[in-house]
């Protein structure tokens, strides 16, 4: 289904306005689906952002947590930054 500017206007301000800050700190994939679990959203109220509820918002960051857990996350994070420094070590031998 095709939607109006205004219609995706809406929906972006309504995401922005439950989850606030968090959507700042996501991952590729993290954001990957939760857009994917939003859009299902949107499109079951055939993009009437107005009538979609902050539990509906928050269900699917839900579902996006259950894909990919904060601690996880944190613990891929961590093992990059280790790889990295001792590239970085490997280098200056």
């Amino acid at each position: 289904m095709k939607y109006t500017e205004e219609q995706l206007d809406a929906m972006s301000s309504k995401v922005g306005s439950v989850l606030g800050e968090r959507l700042n700190y996501l991952s590729r994939g993290q954001k990957a689906s939760l857009e994917h679990a939003l859009v299902e959203v949107f499109e079951d109220h055939n993009g009437h952002a107005e009538n979609i509820s902050d539990e509906e918002i928050w269900g699917a960051w839900m579902v996006m947590e259950a894909f990919y857990p904060p601690d996880a996350l944190e613990l891929s994070d961590r093992y990059q930054a280790l790889m990295e420094i001792q590239e970085a070590n490997q280098d200056d031998r």
